[in-house]
């Protein structure tokens, strides 16, 4: 006997599985009474259905970039097995590492993000508005100062 599980049993099935790396497929399959295989293979068609695996990104924004870079430079002297027991403890896949350690390559080959770039221009240009501003009413205080100490030498004469 064949028994259909509906799609959002499925779905909720696998975002445990997906939220909780510390434990394997099989004992989420134990814990909802279905058949290991039948879980695994739910598992194995999200992945090649929706590529990424479900959860990353929620918790790849947990992680800042600067966490990200001393993580790849933490891990770099560890062996396979060392990393894999990081990866597990701290709830992140060694293919989340490995892309890490590639955009962190990436970061050091390429020019400055083009967004950091805009928002220094503006930056730059917020400064010297602000610098005429403040020259220019340094100006009309210098006027009027002078022309308040010549009405002054005047009285004195």
């Amino acid at each position: 006997m064949i028994t259909e599980y509906s799609p959002e049993f499925k779905e909720s099935l696998l975002q445990k599985i997906f939220f909780n790396p510390d434990r394997t497929v099989v004992s989420f399959a134990r814990e909802a009474s279905i058949p290991g295989s039948t879980v695994a293979t739910w598992v194995r068609n999200h992945k090649k259905k929706n590529g990424k695996i479900m959860g990353q990104k929620k918790r790849e924004k947990l992680w800042s970039a600067e966490k990200r870079f001393e993580t790849v430079l933490l891990t770099a002297p560890m062996s396979e097995a060392e990393k894999s027991e990081f990866c597990r403890k701290h709830g992140i896949y060694p293919a989340q590492l490995k892309e890490w350690k590639e955009d962190c390559i990436a970061g050091c080959r390429n020019a400055p993000d083009k967004k950091y770039i805009k928002e220094a221009k503006e930056k730059e240009q917020q400064y010297k508005k602000k610098t005429r501003a403040l020259e220019k009413d340094l100006r009309r205080k210098e006027k009027a100062l002078a022309e308040t100490a010549a009405l002054f030498d005047q009285r004195q004469l």
